[in-house]
């Protein structure tokens, strides 16, 4: 069966892992597959294979770069240690 990913065609079988599409489109498109995201409507793949997911044959899966955010860790203990002494400026006034 044949799957869209993005703007790609991709030959697979229905009893193809998630992971083994990851890394077909790892090879296509140079983005790490550990980074991949597949998404199917609202349904995310994770484990499995491409049958148990529900993807059928011409479906279009959506790519995203799973990407981890947030702050960086200094930054973050910085900010945290300007609001510690901001709140203890404010708790002293007010005693």
């Amino acid at each position: 069966m044949q799957i869209f990913v993005g703007s790609n065609a991709y030959e697979v079988d229905p009893s193809t892992s998630v992971e083994a599409l990851k890394l077909q489109i790892e090879n296509a498109e140079f983005v790490p597959a550990h980074q991949i995201c597949l998404m199917n409507g609202a349904d995310e793949l994770e484990e499995g294979t491409l049958e148990t997911n529900g993807v059928e044959g011409d479906d279009a899966l959506e790519m995203r770069m799973a990407v981890t955010s947030g702050m960086r860790k200094k930054w973050k203990k910085k900010r945290m240690r300007r609001l510690r002494r901001k709140r203890r400026k404010m708790r002293q006034r007010a005693r």
